[in-house]
C-alpha cells in the first residue's frame, strides 16, 4: 500500500464521537481537514487566531475563536502515462525473463539427465572391464601355449626336411633296391659309383631318421595338446567376442550421449547468455520505472507533508494539546500564505488546482473557486428552462437576486443557521452513541450524495431559497444521512490474484513431464538390460561348466585311446625292426656271396665289393644293450629337448586345468 493510501485511510477511518471530558478536551475528534467539523467541541479560550482579519457581521466571535484552521494543499496533477508505459515494458521484460528461465530450467534438467545416463553407461562399462581383462589375459596365455606347441611341432617337422625317407623301413627298402641294381651288373662304372654314393648318403641319414621316428610320438602328443588348447581358445574367443561386442556397444552409446551432452551444454550456454541479456534489459526497465516513480513521488512531496501535518494536528488535539496544535496551525498558515503571496506561479497553480478539485464553490461571491459548479449550474439551467417552457407564460417570475451588503447578510445568516444545525446534530449523535464519523468537508472527502433534510430550526434563516445550491461544504454533506443507520463492518481482505499459466509455462511443464516419463522409461530399460545380462551370464556359466565336464571326459577317453595306440605302435615298431634286421642280415650275406662270386670273374667287382663291405660295416647298427641306448641318448640333444618340452607341456596343461577348475 502506498504512502498516499495510508494517509487517506487514516484520515477516513471511522471514529466514535464521544462527549467532552471534564477538563474540556475531546477524547476523539473527526478529521481536521475542515475546521467546522470539530471546532464547536473545542473549549473557549483566550486565543484570537482567525483565518481572516475582516469583521463578520452578526457572527459569534467566541465560536470563531474556538476553531482551529489549517491550509490544505490540493492534490497535484499526476501524469502517470509514462509510469504506466514503463510498467508495461517492465512487465513484458519480466515475462520474457520467466520464459527464458523456464526454458533454461528445462534444458538444465535435460543436461542433468544426459549426464546421469553418461554416468550409468560408464558404470556399466567399468563393470565389464574386470571380466574383459580376465578373459583377455587368459586368451593371451592360451595363445602363447598354442604358439609354443606349434613351434615345437614345426621344429620336429624341420628335421624331416633334407631326409629322403621318413622311416627306417623305407630307408632299408631304398637301400635294397639300389644294391639290387648294383648286383645285376648292368650299370656302368660311373653309374655304379653314383649308386654307391647314394647308398652311403642314405645310410648316413639313418641316425636322423631314427631321431625323427623317436620324436614323431612326441609330435603327435604335441599336436593332440595343441588341438585341445585350440578348442579352449575357440570357446574362450566366442565368450570374449560377446563381451567385447557388449563393451563396444556400450562405448558407442556413451559416445552418442557425450555428443548430446556437449550439444546441450552449448545450448545451455547460449540460453544463459540470452538470460543475461533479458535480465539486463529488465533491470534497465526497472531502473527507468523507479526513476519515473521517484519523480512522481517528488511532485507529491508537499501534498504528503500537508496530509501528515493534518494527522499530526489531529493527534495533538486528541491527546489534549489544543494550544500546541493551534500554534502549529498558525505557523503553517503564515508560512503558506506568505508563499502564496510571494510566488505568483505557485499561487496561480494553487488556485487552479483547487478550482478543479473543489466540488462546491466557497461562496456565491467567488464563482471561479470551482469549475464543477459551473457545469452543474448549466445543467440545472437547462432543466429549469425546459420546465418553464412546459408550464407556460402564466408562471410567477423568481424574486430578484440580492446584491452587495444584502447578499452578504443573507450568506452570514445562512452560515449561522447551518452551524446551529450542525451543532444540534452532533449533540444528538453523542447522546445516541453513534459511531459514524462526519465527513471532513474537503474536496477530497466529499461525495455526490443527496443532502440531508433540513430540520425545523433551519427554516428560520431568512432569504433561504430551496432552488439555490448550498454555498458551503457542510450544507451539502451527505454523511449526515448515515447517522441514523448502523454501517456494516467491512473486513479488509488481501486480494490474491489467480495463477494463470502462460503458454511457455505450460510447455515447460509438459516438457518436464516428458522428461520424467523418458527417465522412467530409460530406468526400466536399464533394469531389463541388467536382467538380460544376468540371465546371459548364468547361461554362459552353465554352458562353460557343461563344456568343461565334456572336455574332461573327452580328455580321459583320448588318453586311454592314446595309451592303447602307443602300446600297439611300440609292438609294431618292435616287429618291424626285427624283420628289418633279419632282412638286412640276409641281404648282407647274399651280397657278400654275390660279391665273392663276381670278384672271381671281374677284378673291378672285387674293389666294389670291398667298398660295400666297408660301408656295411660302418652302417651296421650297434648292439641293443642299455649302455648303447644311454650313450645314444646323451649324444642326441634333439631327443633331450623333446623330452624336456613334453615335460613342460604336461606341467603347463596341468596349470591350465587347475586355473579352469578354480
Amino acid at each position: 500500500m502506498s504512502e498516499d493510501a495510508v494517509l487517506e485511510q487514516r484520515e477516513r477511518k471511522p471514529r466514535k464521537v464521544a462527549a467532552p471530558e471534564p477538563n474540556g478536551h475531546v477524547v476523539d475528534v473527526p478529521d481536521f481537514a475542515a475546521a467546522e467539523d470539530f471546532a464547536a467541541d473545542v473549549p473557549a479560550g483566550d486565543s484570537t487566531d482567525v483565518l481572516e482579519n475582516e469583521d463578520v457581521e452578526g457572527q459569534d466571535t467566541g465560536a470563531l475563536t474556538n476553531k482551529i484552521y489549517l491550509i490544505r494543499i490540493p492534490r497535484p496533477p499526476i501524469n502517470d502515462e509514462a509510469v504506466k508505459k514503463l510498467s508495461a515494458q517492465f512487465n513484458e521484460h519480466v515475462n520474457k525473463v520467466k520464459g527464458v528461465n523456464a526454458k533454461l530450467a528445462a534444458k538444465r534438467e535435460e543436461l542433468r539427465e544426459l549426464r546421469r545416463q553418461l554416468g550409468v553407461g560408464k558404470s556399466v562399462k567399468d563393470g565389464y572391464q574386470p571380466e574383459y581383462e580376465e578373459k583377455f589375459n587368459r586368451l593371451q596365455s592360451l595363445r602363447n601355449v598354442r604358439n609354443n606347441y606349434q613351434q615345437k611341432i614345426g621344429s620336429i617337422r624341420e628335421t624331416l626336411r633334407g631326409l629322403s625317407c621318413k622311416s627306417e623301413v623305407e630307408l632299408d627298402a631304398k637301400l635294397q633296391s639300389l644294391e639290387d641294381e648294383i648286383k645285376l651288373g648292368a650299370l656302368t662304372l660311373r653309374e655304379e659309383k653314383q649308386k654307391v654314393h647314394e647308398i652311403n648318403k642314405l645310410r648316413s641319414q639313418r641316425a636322423q631318421i631314427r631321431d625323427y621316428q623317436n620324436q614323431e610320438a612326441s609330435r603327435e602328443d604335441l599336436e593332440l595338446e595343441n588341438n585341445k588348447v585350440r578348442a579352449i581358445i575357440l570357446e574362450l574367443e566366442g565368450e570374449f567376442s560377446i563381451l567385447k561386442s557388449e563393451r563396444d556397444r556400450t562405448q558407442v552409446i556413451m559416445k552418442e550421449i557425450y555428443t548430446k551432452v556437449k550439444a546441450c551444454e552449448a545450448e545451455v550456454k547460449d540460453m544463459e547468455d540470452e538470460q543475461k541479456e533479458v535480465v539486463n534489459a529488465k533491470n534497465d526497465a526497472l531502473a527507468a520505472l523507479e526513476k519515473a516513480r521517484a519523480e512522481v513521488d517528488d511532485s507529491k512531496l508537499d501534498y504528503r507533508e500537508n496530509r501528515s501535518f493534518s494527522l499530526k494536528v489531529r493527534d495533538l488535539v486528541t491527546a489534549g494539546q489544543v494550544d500546541e496544535a493551534r500554534a502549529l496551525c498558525a505557523a503553517q498558515i503564515d508560512a503558506t500564505v506568505a508563499k502564496i503571496a510571494s510566488d505568483v506561479a505557485y499561487r496561480k497553480e494553487y488556485y487552479s488546482l483547487w478550482a478543479q478539485q473543489r466540488k462546491y464553490a466557497v461562496s456565491e461571491l467567488l464563482p471561479d473557486s470551482t469549475t464543477v459548479v459551473k457545469e452543474v449550474k448549466a445543467a440545472d439551467q437547462g432543466k429549469a428552462n425546459g420546465r418553464a417552457k412546459a408550464e407556460g407564460k402564466g408562471a410567477k417570475a423568481p424574486p430578484p437576486v440580492a446584491q452587495g451588503a444584502e447578499k452578504a447578510r443573507q450568506l452570514i445568516e445562512k452560515l449561522m443557521a447551518e452551524a446551529q444545525l450542525e451543532a444540534s446534530r452532533k449533540a444528538a449523535g453523542r447522546l445516541a452513541g453513534d459511531d459514524a464519523e462526519p465527513s471532513s468537508g474537503d474536496a477530497d472527502d466529499e461525495q455526490d450524495l443527496p443532502s440531508a433534510t433540513v430540520p425545523a430550526q433551519a427554516t428560520s434563516a431568512p432569504m433561504m431559497e430551496a432552488g439555490k445550491p448550498k454555498s458551503t461544504a457542510a450544507s451539502a454533506r451527505p454523511a449526515d444521512l448515515l447517522k441514523l443507520v448502523e454501517l456494516p463492518k467491512i473486513i479488509d481482505e488481501d486480494f490474491v490474484p489467480p495463477v494463470i499459466k502462460t503458454e511457455e509455462e505450460k510447455a515447460a511443464a509438459k516438457a518436464a513431464q516428458d522428461k520424467e516419463r523418458q527417465r522412467e522409461e530409460q530406468i526400466r530399460k536399464a533394469q531389463e538390460a541388467e536382467a538380460r545380462k544376468k540371465k546371459l551370464a548364468e547361461i554362459k556359466e552353465k554352458k562353460r561348466k557343461e563344456a568343461e565336464a565334456k572336455r574332461k571326459a573327452d580328455d580321459e577317453a583320448r588318453k586311454a585311446e592314446a595309451a592303447v595306440k602307443e602300446v600297439e605302435r611300440a609292438k609294431q615298431l618292435a616287429e618291424e625292426r626285427a624283420a628289418a634286421e633279419a632282412k638286412r642280415k640276409a641281404a648282407e650275406a647274399a651280397a657278400k656271396a654275390a660279391a665273392e662270386a663276381k670278384a672271381s670273374y671281374n677284378p673291378s667287382a672285387k674293389v666294389i665289393a670291398k667298398s660295400q663291405v666297408t660301408v656295411a660295416a660302418k652302417s651296421k647298427p650297434a648292439s641293443n644293450d642299455l649302455m648303447r641306448h644311454w650313450k645314444a641318448f646323451k649324444k642326441n640333444t634333439n631327443m633331450q629337448f623333446g623330452i624336456l618340452a613334453a615335460i613342460l607341456v604336461v606341467i603347463m596343461l596341468s596349470l591350465v586345468i587347475m586355473a579352469l577348475r578354480s
